[in-house]
């Protein structure tokens, strides 16, 4: 599978992950715009190390919350969006004590909001090129939450509920939409890794997913992914049996906790996997009785 004449752009592509993801993309054939905030030269750097071995790419040092500014960058230079890799991001970690609310906002601004903001800004344009492709770079923070990291959390988590929508009102164009949560030795997370755990879970074992995820013969959407060390799993929501009281009588607190193992009994889970099949399994039964 090659990239031929698609454009793809990487948000945060100058280092750790992204740059992992922009050399994939450009060794597979695509056009790479690479977009970081420009405070150093490694934007450009990676740019060259790229033309360097034969691909194409140019970096785009726009901050990501200006997203329609850099989806019209892009298009002016290249005359055509294809994909968004948005990977952009950082960390303001505190305990939820103690964090300020300018430090949930500047941490969700970056992640989730600028995730929506890219994705309707580059929309028109998939539209009348006939598709895109967009991935969300999640986190494990993101699916399972991390101390003093409730707000890189929240943005995480929400990235897989925005993918979920856009892959609904994608579907009739050709829009996909997907989340990765990987996990590699980055600078920002490797400091004091043993070196042989580096070697395991390099940054590049995780770019062969995202560059099948932006690829336009990926019909894949909606889909949220964990990839690291070069593993690649599909998660999926996994509901329990659960516990069915009478509704004819009033509920009590007594009911939910005498139930509570049933509530939470996973021994014959249900796999919903939209919100109309979820609502049905829950009360479909009792339509059905009366």
């Amino acid at each position: 599978m090659k990239f031929e004449q698609q454009v793809v752009l990487v948000t945060g592509g100058s280092r750790g992950l992204g740059k992992a993801f922009a050399h994939f993309l450009a060794d597979a054939g695509a056009t790479v715009a690479i977009n970081s905030t420009g405070r150093d030269a490694r934007g450009q750097t990676t740019v060259d190390e790229i033309i360097q071995s034969g691909g194409q790419a140019a970096h785009f040092s726009i901050r990501v919350e200006h997203a329609s500014a850099l989806v019209d960058a892009v298009l002016t230079q290249f005359g055509r969006l294809d994909g968004i890799v948005h990977n952009a991001g950082f960390l303001q970690d505190k305990t939820l004590r103690k964090m300020s609310e300018a430090q949930w906002d500047a941490v969700l601004n970056v992640h989730l909001k600028s995730a929506f903001l890219l994705s309707q800004a580059a929309w028109p344009h998939f539209e009348h090129s006939g598709g895109g492709r967009l991935v969300f770079i999640s986190s494990a923070s993101g699916l399972y939450g991390n101390f003093g990291q409730s707000n890189y959390a929240a943005a995480k988590a929400g990235m897989h509920g925005l993918a979920r929508s856009i892959a609904l009102e994608g579907a009739q164009s050709n829009i996909c939409c997907n989340v990765v949560a990987p996990f590699g030795a980055t600078e920002m997370n490797s400091a004091t890794m043993p070196e042989a755990r580096k070697a395991v879970i390099k940054t590049d074992f995780v770019a062969p997913l995202v560059g099948y995820l932006a690829h336009p013969e990926c019909a894949e959407t909606g889909g949220l992914f964990e990839a690291s060390a070069g593993v690649y799993k599909k998660v999926r929501w996994q509901r329990a049996v659960g516990l069915e009281v009478d509704i004819t009588q009033p509920i009590k607190l007594d009911d939910i906790a005498n139930g509570w193992q049933q509530i939470v009994d996973f021994s014959e889970p249900e796999y919903p996997t939209d919100m109309r099949e979820s609502l049905a399994l829950m009360y479909q039964r009792r339509l059905d009785t009366l």
